[in-house]
């Protein structure tokens, strides 16, 4: 709260942190209270007390000469993140990988015609783009400085008078213009663009050099593109200025979130009281296989994202402390004001954050702008909510925190910030107990008076309600989906578009239409029953007897269920029902009489109730424990089924079933067959295949040599969490490649890239465990790998193939031939037939090769699901070296009948069973984190303070396990909890 014609910064003690002059000693630390400038109120300028004022200005502290002590820029920064690159673009000097190319198209199936939501590029102009290097001098802190300069009237007033073009710029380093022109250099006083006084130190004058560094040949696109010339940096340049050619137009009328537009006249949807989540428009440039129009394309579809609501701050401290902050229940004023104070711990005697307080840290970064400056526009952002000891049991609210105020006659005194609004404004704080909330440079303020702005990105894991409510807003309908997609071209404006213009580019208005395939539909056998589902995507399970049993008849079994949640009536009738239902799918059961019992239990008891009942049942022998044992769950909750499956799994090796207690309840034999399907994987079974069970001998024909199918995942934190990532690898262990085993461990902090360790531990494993199923070593190994982006295929080659050739060659004494293959759902491509199912999707087995692939690498994309709503999204798969040379109609098939084989599926699935097994027991592997319950993060708050301190002994609070940035620099992550071997389940498929 600066006063009127003076910066809204901090004090001059403050700007000296900003702008650190190479000659100048840094002055004692300042107190907190003083070195803030609380509401933004403004300290003394000028010269200190006492001291004569110069009529010079103050020193620049740096060489104006020396304008670019930069370094160059990176490979990661050449190649950027918001336009799709094949992955020759990261191929870093330093690392070396060539990608299988496309040998021919498939020749099988029914020809059909589709449209793609991809605009071609009907025109370039075969002209150079001349690129010009930014730099600031002194160099800033925040990136968003370097837009303010460029944007600036004094700047502008320069471009506009030495060419009448217009610029592209990308907001940071780099300008584009259609002509040369001589380099320039400008002064920039941000100060007095706004009509500010500066401050004491002129921290908001910038030099600007604008200097001409090269040439950008878009003809050296068309080289790479017709295959004349290979990746290089001059076709980076080409695809990153038409990258920020697209964009710069856009940009200019709606709010951009990295290759996404959003504008408050698109569709929107309140999710709750907190969260806003809106329609926006995706586009990006995208290479394409049309190498005969030009070989490139612009990829629009509808864009969803979740942002904070619009609205004042106070009253979102109340809906975040409700929802988040452990109080569930209607909060007025002096309630939040309670809440928010801090505690004392009883251990040391120190103030510490309430649960309430620390619910707030969501809100750090939202941008805000102040309701007690009318006139003002600016926006600022959320640094944090004060906190500091030295502030008592009521915190640093208005109330507390002071600042030292000059006012207009030139006097100063200390005064409050509650205080400083009332003296200064007029204005009375309501909410004055609240702790005040912090800006990085700007003072800090009461929250009723910040109003924050809209598209204030959410940038945490939605809960269930919230994630119910978001894919009811998202999901569309093919047709509704194609409309929006039009009409967001129509937004975007080409044909209108300046800077398009400019530089001779055109796009299509319309969706390109290409040739596709849809591939034959399998069989699917079971025991005395084949399913046809043709087009339909879908069969049912009557009648139809798994392939493969249970490979033990079931003895030993048991029920549990949870707090009376189901009575013994209702369970014997769940069982009774399974018996039947299993056995008439063929499972083998022996004793008609499980372990059935009621388990009494609250978090603190939970394991030691359990393992009260297990041993009931045994007698204490292991060799004892039941093969499987079912568990009826009161609730759906993520935290007691994690817990349960980490207690079985980790502490005696048994394969769970878990159930709602409303399904046990009704036991209807549709589900009960679907469990079925699950329990019989788990205990060694098989569901289906794709040849006659009495053709046992006869192969599907897809493997030509003894194969081994292995799927890789890799899981990370959610955001707003710092646990490490998880690896998980699914291989097939029977000459068909349907029965699978796992492995999963911790993989790094935020490492994609499967470590040598784990590869070296689990590849002999899965090898070991094919010859025993066999009695042949693997020659074959088709390697799918999910999650990795086309900056990281050179990597998945390099590193992750490498390792498994070290192990295979360690376990066999052989080589494989492998062939390697990503596949990813993470695009924007969708298929819009002119026929399609009775929901306007393409039918399972639709195959696009053309258009929106590659030009000469090898990919393609399989939709081999039936979607039961919204706009199905295919699988993009990219083989990146293929070894074992098989032909493309037989790949291509092998892949699509493989989705018909998924174990606990009676519909075609979307992504490579590999690949959807290894997600599962990527996503279960969290359950085996090695951290106490009363201590994992993902378990509610007043979960794991009845875990801690059941009788209510200890007032403070625990805080889960967290690892600090110092900590992962310096450690590898806790390993995983391991399977216990001793019933061999890790023999099992036990994470489906």
């Amino acid at each position: 709260m600066s006063a009127p014609g003076s910066p809204a910064g901090p004090s001059p003690k403050m700007s000296g942190r900003q702008v650190t002059l190479p000659t100048r000693p840094a002055g004692p630390p300042q107190s907190s209270t003083h070195a803030r400038t609380p509401s933004g109120a403004s300290a003394a300028s000028g010269a200190a007390p006492g001291q004569a004022r110069s009529n010079f200005p103050p020193p620049l502290g740096y060489d104006p000469g020396k304008m670019d002590t930069r370094a160059p820029l990176s490979h990661e920064e050449r190649v950027g993140k918001r336009v799709d690159l094949p992955a020759d673009a990261y191929l870093r000097p330093d690392v070396s990988s060539t990608f299988a190319t496309r040998s021919g198209f498939n020749t099988e199936g029914t020809s059909i015609t589709l449209a793609v939501n991809q605009y071609p590029v009907t025109r370039i102009a075969n002209m150079d783009v001349f690129q010009y290097d930014i730099a600031l001098s002194p160099e800033p802190t925040a990136g968003v400085v370097y837009d303010k300069v460029w944007k600036s009237k004094m700047v502008q007033q320069k471009l506009a008078s030495v060419t009448k073009k217009p610029w592209i710029y990308d907001g940071r380093k780099l300008a584009w213009l259609a002509q040369s022109v001589d380099e320039m250099r400008l002064m920039v006083d941000l100060d007095a663009e706004r009509g500010r006084k500066p401050g004491g130190e002129r921290k908001n004058v910038f030099h600007i050099t604008i200097r001409p560094t090269g040439k950008v040949r878009l003809q050296s696109l068309k080289a790479y593109l017709t295959k004349t010339a290979p990746w290089d940096n001059h076709v980076l340049e080409c695809m990153s200025f038409l990258d920020h050619l697209l964009r710069q137009g856009p940009s200019e009328r709606m709010k951009t979130i990295k290759r996404s537009f959003f504008h408050p006249s698109m569709s929107g949807k309140d999710l709750d009281l907190l969260l806003m989540a809106y329609k926006g428009v995706y586009a990006s440039f995208r290479l394409s296989q049309n190498v005969k129009q030009i070989g490139l394309g612009v990829n629009v579809d509808v864009s969803n994202q979740t942002f904070w609501k619009a609205n004042t701050a106070d009253k979102m401290m109340k809906y975040v402390i409700n929802a988040y902050g452990g109080l569930k229940q209607n909060l007025n004023d002096q309630m939040v004001t309670s809440a928010l104070k801090p505690l004392v711990n009883r251990n040391t005697g120190r103030y510490e954050q309430s649960e309430a307080m620390r619910s707030l840290r969501r809100l750090k970064g939202c941008r805000f702008t102040l309701t007690h400056r009318p006139n003002e526009t600016k926006e600022y952002k959320i640094k944090g909510f004060a906190f500091d000891k030295k502030y008592g049991p009521d915190g640093a609210n208005s109330y507390n925190v002071t600042f030292k105020w000059r006012k207009p006659d030139g006097t100063e005194k200390e005064i409050s910030i509650r205080d400083y609004m009332k003296e200064k404004y007029g204005y009375v704080v309501r909410s004055a107990g609240w702790p005040v909330i912090e800006t990085t440079r700007a003072g800090s303020f009461p929250a009723e008076v910040c109003n924050i702005v809209s598209f204030n990105q959410y940038q945490y894991k939605l809960d269930p309600l919230q994630t119910a409510a978001m894919i009811k807003f998202a999901v569309q309908r093919p047709d509704q989906r194609k409309n929006d997609i039009r009409a967001s071209v129509q937004r975007l404006d080409w044909a209108n578009d300046k800077y398009l213009k400019a530089f001779g580019v055109s796009i299509s208005p319309d969706m390109a239409k290409t040739e596709a395939k849809v591939l034959r539909h399998p069989e699917v056998f079971f025991d005395r029953k084949t399913a046809r589902p043709l087009n339909t995507g879908r069969w049912d399970l009557r009648g139809a007897r798994f392939v493969e049993a249970n490979r033990e008849p079931l003895t030993r079994w048991a029920f549990f269920g949870l707090n009376n949640c189901v009575d013994q009536k209702t369970v014997s009738n769940f069982v009774n029902q399974f018996m039947s239902i299993y056995k008439g799918h063929g499972g083998r059961i022996v004793n008609p009489k499980p372990y059935m019992t009621n388990v009494a239990a609250n978090p603190a008891t939970l394991t030691d109730e359990l393992h009260k009942h297990v041993g009931m049942m045994c007698g204490g022998k292991p060799e004892l424990y039941p093969q499987i044992v079912f568990i009826a769950v009161p609730d759906k909750s993520a935290h007691l089924y994690e817990r349960l499956k980490k207690v079985f799994e980790c502490r005696y090796g048994i394969v769970t079933q878990v159930l709602h207690h409303e399904h046990v309840k009704k036991a209807q034999g549709q589900y009960i067959s679907n469990v079925c399907m699950k329990v019989n994987a788990k205990l060694g079974g098989q569901t289906s295949s794709l040849t006659a069970t009495n053709l046992k001998n006869k192969s599907h024909g897809f493997f030509l040599r003894p194969t081994m199918m292995i799927g890789v995942d890799v899981t990370h934190a959610s955001p707003g969490s710092d646990m490490p990532s998880i690896a998980a690898m699914c291989a097939s262990v029977d000459a068909g490649g349907y029965q699978y085993r796992a492995a999963v461990q911790t993989n790094g902090w935020h490492n994609e890239i499967l470590t040598d360790e784990n590869i070296q531990d689990w590849v002999p494993e899965f090898l070991k465990g094919y010859r025993e199923n066999t009695k042949q070593d693997v020659e074959h190994i088709y390697y799918f790998r999910d999650g990795v982006s086309e900056g990281q295929f050179a990597h998945v080659m390099n590193q992750e193939v490498a390792a498994i050739r070290k192990a295979f060659t360690k376990t066999t004494q052989k080589q494989a031939k492998i062939t390697v293959i990503v596949a990813t759902k993470r695009h924007h491509i969708r298929f819009f037939p002119d026929k399609g199912d009775r929901n306007g999707n393409c039918e399972p087995g639709t195959l696009v090769e053309k258009e929106v692939t590659h030009p000469f690498h090898y990919d393609f994309f399989l939709n081999s699901h039936h979607a039961l709503q919204g706009t199905a999204r295919p699988v993009h798969y990219h083989v990146l070296m293929d070894e074992i040379k098989q032909n493309v109609n037989t790949l291509q098939r092998m892949i699509y009948h493989q989705c018909y084989t998924f174990c606990r599926s009676t519909t075609p699935i979307s992504l490579h069973p590999a690949v959807y097994y290894a997600h599962l027991a990527g996503a279960r592997a969290r359950c085996h984190e090695n951290l106490d319950y009363g201590n994992n993060a993902r378990v509610p708050e007043k979960v794991r303070e009845q875990v801690n301190n059941p009788n209510n002994l200890v007032a403070k609070h625990q805080d889960p396990t967290t690892y600090s940035s110092d900590w992962k620099r310096n450690n590898p992550p806790p390993r995983l909890a391991p399977l216990v071997r001793g019933q061999n389940i890790h023999k099992t498929m036990w994470w489906v």
